[in-house]
């Protein structure tokens, strides 16, 4: 036999093939162990993995100002320092000027990332901050401060956010968004207060000419809102909790009014009872705690049950103030009225619409309304105009519903909710946040012809209001409370559903990242 020729020398021997991914045993004559495959689960009962901690950047989606440009890697606690004391002011002023706690905390995180960063964590209550930030280095920095006796000012709101937005955007460093603060919180008000107490006296006679209220009601509406604002900011230098003030402004505007009611009657001033009822809800309008209420709202929905059970808690009471004070002077007009002879009847308990008076009347009322109710929150002049005409579309579609046969909480919060996604939609493409428009175009939905109805029929003498009617008087307030808190709620889900709508804003901002991570790749950098 011939054996064949051994294979070349720059030819590797040929041996049994091996798979790729196996490892093989050596030769030793003993049995390879290999390990057992473990069992397959199904893919329906494998577990998760485990929760991570949602990066900072992470908690700004859904947020105007999502995607953020980093400017600088803060390494030092100088410059930590710096960054949180700037972020600490932008959360001051904003909670000062009448901002929810969620967009205080997305503002104050998104000029923390901005400024590099990357471990902040943000605590916020109804009226304290407290910021604390770890270096890289492992040091610890904290701040705290507190917010008292906030003073609601839209347009200065609108210009902080404004300049946190350029701040995410790359527009500003650091150093021009500290300068460019400190102007805005050394800036004069846009309204002064007499003409803010005149605005208020445009939202009571907006509300009376909505409801189809005479010209003499109208004005007497505007003036008696006016007189209630200045006897309670005289009666505010004792220091009274919000609660008496709320029911004494309740009862000097439904005592004006029924004065008005008995010239009247007398012939002096051309004033109906229908008249009385709608200057009166035209007070009750001028003096809810509007704000308050969809702040507190929003920042319950959004995750501060804390802070939004603090505030809701403080609308009720200055609420129930008012009921209080409108029932409490009811009660002394129905009485003044069977000692004079003069009979009081409101309208009926099914003629609770938003708009009962002609249409070109209800145009020019919602119009006022939106535009001195925005006048009322220190809004800047160039959102008077959206805040009157979103005030309009609200009405009519508040309307529409109603008149289709859809009950009234359900048809103010789909038109609360189509308010707060356009206000969404509009104010950002305007440098400023939601609720400066959404707020005051929302007055014209607020049930204060409701309250003041329901509130007769629980104060009227037995002789008038028996037991059905104090019970349907008793529904008919707390039906009010539900349009209240369907306003509120239905502000918060039409700003939620815009969200998708601000992909403009942040692909501007998107783009502007990407080339700068381009730019500093090519020059060898090290993109944060």
């Amino acid at each position: 036999m011939t054996t064949p020729p051994p294979p070349p020398p720059h030819e590797p021997a040929k041996g049994p093939r091996r798979r790729p991914g196996r490892r093989t045993e050596p030769q030793t004559g003993a049995i390879p162990q290999h390990p057992q495959p473990k069992p397959r689960r199904r893919p329906s009962l494998r577990g998760e993995q485990p929760t991570e901690t949602i990066p900072l950047r992470g908690s700004l989606r859904g947020t105007p100002y999502r995607d953020p440009r980093v400017t600088r890697a803060v390494a030092e606690e100088r410059a930590a320092a710096h960054a949180m004391d700037l972020a600490l002011r932008v959360a001051e002023i904003m909670l000062r000027s009448g901002s929810s706690a969620a967009g205080v905390e997305s503002a104050t995180i998104a000029v923390g990332v901005a400024a590099g960063l990357d471990d902040l964590d943000v605590d916020l209550t109804m009226q304290s901050m407290h910021l604390q930030c770890r270096t890289p280095s492992g040091q610890t920095i904290s701040r705290l401060r507190v917010v008292r006796q906030p003073r609601l000012d839209f347009a200065r709101l609108a210009m902080v956010h404004a300049l946190v937005d350029d701040l995410v955007s790359g527009d500003i460093d650091l150093e021009q968004a500290d300068s460019q603060l400190r102007e805005i919180s050394r800036a004069p008000r846009m309204w002064s207060r007499w003409f803010v107490t005149l605005a208020e006296g445009g939202v009571a006679g907006g509300v009376a000419l909505l409801l189809g209220a005479s010209l003499p009601g109208v004005l007497v509406a505007a003036a008696a809102a006016c007189v209630t604002i200045l006897l309670s900011g005289l009666v505010d230098r004792l220091s009274l909790p919000d609660f008496y003030l709320g029911a004494l402004g309740g009862a000097t505007a439904t005592l004006i009014a029924f004065f008005a009611y008995v010239l009247g009657t007398y012939g002096i001033i051309p004033i109906s009872p229908a008249d009385f009822a709608f200057i009166v809800a035209g007070g009750i309008v001028a003096l809810l705690p509007s704000r308050t209420l969809i702040s507190a709202m929003e920042d319950v929905l959004s995750g501060f049950p804390v802070t939004g059970t603090a505030r809701l808690f403080a609308v009720m009471l200055h609420t129930f103030g008012l009921i209080v004070g409108v029932a409490s002077g009811l009660g002394l007009c129905l009485q003044a009225g069977g000692l004079l002879g003069i009979e009081l009847t409101p309208p009926p308990l099914d003629k609770l619409a938003w708009a009962s008076g002609p249409l070109p009347m209800v145009i020019i009322g919602a119009v006022v309304i939106g535009l001195t109710g925005a006048i009322t929150l220190q809004d800047s002049r160039r959102m008077l105009l959206p805040a009157s005409l979103l005030c309009v579309s609200g009405v009519a579609v508040a309307v529409g519903l109603s008149s289709l046969g859809i009950g009234r909480v359900t048809s103010t919060g789909l038109a609360a909710a189509v308010i707060g996604f356009l206000a969404r939609y509009i104010a950002l493409r305007m440098d400023a946040p939601a609720l400066t428009i959404s707020v005051p175009a929302s007055f014209g939905l607020y049930p204060g012809l409701g309250i003041f109805i329901g509130l007769y029929h629980m104060s009227s003498p037995g002789t008038v209001a028996d037991g059905a009617n104090s019970t349907a008087g008793l529904f008919n307030v707390l039906g009010a409370f539900g349009v209240i808190m369907a306003i509120a709620t239905g502000n918060t889900l039409g700003d939620r559903l815009a969200a998708p709508f601000d992909a403009p804003v942040a692909q501007r901002r998107r783009a502007t990242v990407e080339q700068e991570g381009d730019r500093r790749a090519e020059d060898g950098w090290d993109i944060v």
